[in-house]
């Protein structure tokens, strides 16, 4: 299947949010704040899309202090993962981010959750832990990349 990735736009943002609710549930983030971030970031929303439609997106964003860049989300549609989609796009959103000075990338993520491995192989390792992230027994890792 060929994948193009390419910046969201307007249009893209219901199915954005159709990925996220699948991806996250409850912990996903709500759909006006996609738009919001799409104003913000433009270079930092990015989707992947097939001939059937969008298949995946990524979200960044950067920190307070300018070499401070953050993955604040990475969905692919659960038929497809394991095909390299989600990879595409972490590459695609780590090099916007770097070539706006983000020297230090962090992201957080579930100690189950099989992306791990994928963050280890794009260089991000372990920098803390948090049991109770999104309350109790909600555990997450924070994942630090430096370049």
């Amino acid at each position: 299947m060929k994948t193009k990735i390419r910046g969201a736009t307007k249009a893209d943002l219901g199915e954005v949010f159709r990925l996220e609710q699948a991806g996250f549930g409850s912990h996903g983030y709500p759909d006006f704040l996609f738009r919001q971030l799409l104003e913000l970031w433009p270079n930092f929303l990015l989707v992947a899309e097939s001939e059937g439609g969008l298949v995946g997106y990524a979200l960044g964003g950067m920190g307070e202090a300018k070499e401070q860049g953050w993955i604040l989300s990475l969905a692919v549609d659960e038929r497809l993962r394991g095909q390299g989609i989600g990879k595409a796009l972490l590459q695609r959103l780590v090099a916007e981010l770097t070539e706006r000075g983000c020297t230090e990338l962090r992201l957080t993520v579930h100690p189950d959750n099989t992306a791990v491995g994928l963050y280890r192989v794009l260089g991000f390792e372990l920098e803390t832990s948090e049991p109770d992230y999104f309350g109790p027994g909600e555990p997450r890792l924070v994942l630090l990349r430096r370049d």
